[in-house]
């Protein structure tokens, strides 16, 4: 028979305020390694990783999931991966429920179910979010993105965490150069398209469609303004040779100055420019009907003299506008 646990509950309480603790703290600690194995087998209490266990029987939250995981890969374990670009407030993120560890390349813990620990040479400063050391935003998205093969998902994550401001295509591209080339290969073709202006997987579903259907180049989300410098619009594709704005209805990253889609697109018309919108889905599952309505507003657009608007293209977004004098 096991012997009997005398440690305090406070004590429990103040090692493990998660109920979450190693086996070999709690030994340390006070409680024989008995007690705990026979908890475990009764059901009482949980193990979640390799000498970590839950001080309950009830499923684990994904707060109590992270903390067992770091502590079984160590107190200077960095979380990166979806779990902390979820940390660091992106929303649009792969279905991956895995949880992503870094350690130090000279470190020895091995992957189980659900946790995917990464030795690397390249231990990136943390950033503490909750009390939880997290990888930078870059490193984060970088680590998600390239283990998934989804290329809308990974368009719409990347995506989001330039468009929310929260890193920059240059410094993603940096990170990229430098980290882990292990499926990076799509990694690096999405950020080509974000740089070109793609900022949702429903723009870059249109860019495909347009590398198929012969059109003249388009420039994506770009700046429209009227001639004496005042905002117009930021339409999802623009031709500027002909005045045709392409909108694939995708309202996410459009920002507040645009307000509602109706009066973006009426002001639009107002100034001259030819406008076609298309539902995401259409672009999937009529491809050929969609260009052939590209087609058509492409040539009543080249009937018509183009508007007189300033064209920015996103990648010169925020340099100084001229106006006339």
């Amino acid at each position: 028979m096991p012997r009997r646990s005398r440690v305090d509950p406070s004590d429990l309480s103040a090692l493990a305020p998660l109920a979450v603790a190693r086996v070999a703290d709690l030994v340390a600690l006070g409680l024989p390694s008995a007690t705990i194995s026979q908890r475990v087998r009764s059901g009482r209490w949980r193990r979640l990783f390799p000498g970590v266990v839950l001080m309950q029987s009830g499923a684990p939250t994904r707060e109590q999931l992270v903390v067992a995981a770091m502590l079984y890969a160590g107190t200077d374990s960095i979380l990166s991966g979806v779990e902390a670009a979820r940390r660091h407030d992106l929303n649009r993120l792969p279905d991956d429920r895995s949880i992503h560890l870094l350690i130090a390349e000279d470190r020895r813990r091995r992957s189980v179910t659900d946790l995917i620990v990464e030795r690397t040479h390249r231990l990136p400063p943390p950033v503490v979010r909750g009390g939880v050391r997290i990888a930078p935003v870059e490193r984060a998205v970088l680590d998600a993105a390239r283990h998934c093969s989804d290329r809308d998902r990974v368009r719409a994550m990347l995506a989001e965490a330039v468009q929310r401001g929260r890193t920059t295509v240059e410094r993603l591209q940096a990170e990229l150069r430098v980290g882990n080339q292990r499926g990076s290969g799509l990694v690096r073709e999405v950020l080509e398209e974000i740089a070109d202006g793609i900022r949702s997987a429903a723009e870059g579903w249109g860019r495909d469609l347009h590398a198929r259907s012969g059109l003249p180049p388009m420039l994506w989300n770009p700046t429209l303004r009227w001639p004496d410098g005042r905002f117009l619009a930021r339409p999802d594709g623009y031709l500027a040779e002909v005045g045709m704005a392409w909108e694939q209805d995708s309202l996410e990253f459009h920002p507040v100055e645009e307000d509602d889609t109706a009066r973006r697109r009426a002001r639009m018309v107002s100034a001259g420019v030819v406008v076609v919108h298309h539902r995401p889905r259409r672009l999937r599952i009529e491809p050929a009907l969609v260009i052939d309505e590209l087609w058509a507003h492409f040539r009543l657009a080249a009937s018509r003299p183009a508007p007189d608007l300033i064209v920015i293209p996103s990648d010169q977004r925020n340099r100084p506008v001229a106006t006339p004098l």
